[in-house]
């Protein structure tokens, strides 16, 4: 197994960026561009209840050349939405206060993740309505470009079967906050200045159905956005299954959309 950090990759850890004592990881090469380039933020999977930042996830970008940050965020039940989409802003407001120390463009952001952290990317690149936003935020929280893989996109779609359990993320069983799970739902914020989107999506996926990224995918090219959908062979774990197809798709998207050559 490979060291981490590899050798030609810079980490630094444990990074606070929020007054709720959360912390990022940045990964980038070591040999820095004398060019500000483009940052990607990855926001980790565990259905808004577990797990934590994981700069590994960032390697094969951080290896073509984007500087890369993986964050935290409040997790449920503690912290129910729309704590963790605050969570994420703050992250991004974050890397573009810190833009010319860590040698970013700050007009070339892009956001990725997996199930629940795609979930959250989703959010960042079409959640920017004033119901949302934090009208006294000195830097915006938008960001230039979205990776979807296995994400939650429609909380409402018919497809997705939650029964009648309480969803840690909003405290409540589904039926019971149906407005708040519209406003947590990146398709409803879906409009024509909707950055661009890839959706990875596993066709044989139960936990996440592919109608999530079919629909949100739909909901993009009719709003006039622009939206790639590419459907693969696997479940919900296509991260680890098709990890090479999902990282070569991710690395070539990131690279055109943040108009970046990999070095």
């Amino acid at each position: 197994m490979e060291p981490f950090p590899p050798p030609d990759l810079e980490l630094l850890e444990d990074v606070p960026f929020s007054a709720h004592g959360l912390k990022l990881d940045i990964l980038r090469p070591r040999i820095r561009s004398p060019e500000p380039v483009p940052a990607v933020l990855h926001l980790h999977g565990g259905a808004w209840v577990m797990f934590g930042k994981w700069p590994t996830a960032n390697v094969f970008l951080a290896r073509a050349g984007f500087v890369t940050v993986s964050a935290e965020y409040r997790l449920a039940p503690g912290a129910t939405f729309p704590a963790q989409l605050h969570d994420v802003r703050a992250a991004v407001r974050w890397l573009r206060a810190h833009a010319s120390a860590l040698g970013i463009d700050p007009q070339r952001i892009g956001a990725w993740g997996v199930s629940a952290g795609a979930h959250l990317a989703g959010l960042l690149g079409t959640a920017a309505g004033a119901e949302l936003e934090d009208p006294d935020a000195e830097h915006s929280a938008r960001v230039q470009a979205v990776g979807n893989v296995s994400g939650v996109m429609d909380f409402l779609d018919p497809a997705f079967h939650f029964g009648p359990q309480s969803l840690p993320l909003f405290g409540s069983a589904l039926a019971d906050c149906r407005e708040r799970a519209a406003l947590a739902s990146p398709l409803t914020h879906a409009g024509v200045d909707s950055p661009p989107f890839l959706h990875l999506h596993g066709t044989h996926d139960d936990e996440v159905p592919i109608s999530q990224a079919q629909r949100m995918h739909a909901a993009l090219q009719h709003a006039g956005a622009k939206s790639e959908l590419v459907e693969l062979d696997g479940d919900h774990y296509i991260n680890d299954t098709h990890r090479a197809e999902v990282e070569a798709r991710l690395l070539a998207f990131f690279c055109r959309t943040l108009k970046h050559t990999p070095g």
